[in-house]
């Protein structure tokens, strides 16, 4: 599993190469919900995983091993899916990113 941290280099270099842009993603995960019939503001998004940015309201970086939930949106392909994993985490950032809204 190929993890990448919130507030790192690597996760700033994924992010510039990535065919969907952290922007795009926000958008995909809002229209998965819509879709759904759930009213949401959108997830912050503390890492991707597997090339996937994971969204996730769940997240407690105070707590290694934790329950990821939420929106995952393929940076290649823009596919969105629901996941829930419970995997071990370093966390680098407890508030995770956002889009900005105006």
């Amino acid at each position: 599993m190929d993890i990448i941290a919130y507030g790192t280099s690597e996760f700033d270099e994924f992010v510039k190469n990535a065919p969907i842009s952290l922007d795009e993603a926000w958008e995909l995960q809002l229209k998965y919900y819509e879709e759904q019939n759930q009213k949401v503001i959108g997830s912050p998004l503390f890492f991707i995983i597997d090339g996937k940015y994971i969204f996730t309201p769940y997240y407690n970086a105070k707590i290694l091993e934790v329950k990821i939930e939420g929106v995952a949106v393929d940076s290649k392909t823009g596919e969105t899916n629901y996941i829930n994993k419970k995997i071990k985490l370093e966390p680098t950032s407890q508030f995770g990113w956002r889009k900005n809204q105006k």
